[in-house]
């Protein structure tokens, strides 16, 4: 008898949880979808950011004494070849986030961060860059 009763308790307060749930549903489908609306618009322009200062990046580099053997054009400088290879590593970087997010949606936060921090590295190599000189063969005689 105590059994029953037990589990005719527990029903109750089940079938009680499960009907607040239901009443304040449509209230937090709004509000999560809200959430999410703004989380994706975060890492959009996370991603924007990572675009931005990987072509400032790169322009800053342009032209220069490029360090990584990778990255050299056959005089040794920054060019065409080391943009490619740059833009295609960032482009399959976000490719990769893209479908790591697409697999499991609270990834998207943490890759928002992620991106800001990345852009941010990518600035502070931008700026670095910009304060080096071109090869005095490489400037143009004025």
């Amino acid at each position: 008898m105590s059994k029953i009763l037990a589990l005719t308790i527990f029903a109750v307060l089940t079938a009680n949880v499960s009907l607040a749930e239901v009443i304040e549903h449509p209230r937090n489908l709004k509000e999560e979808a809200r959430i999410q609306s703004k989380v994706k618009q975060r890492l959009m322009w996370s991603t924007v950011a990572v675009v931005a200062a990987s072509f400032a990046d790169a322009h800053s580099s342009w032209g220069k004494r490029e360090s990584n053997s990778l990255l050299q054009s056959n005089n040794g400088t920054f060019g065409a070849k080391g943009f490619a290879l740059k833009m295609g590593m960032v482009g399959g970087f976000l490719l990769g986030q893209h479908l790591m997010i697409k697999a499991n949606p609270n990834l998207a936060k943490p890759f928002t961060y992620a991106n800001f921090g990345f852009a941010g590295l990518k600035t502070a190599v931008a700026v670095r860059n910009y304060q080096i000189s071109r090869p005095a063969y490489l400037l143009r005689p004025e």
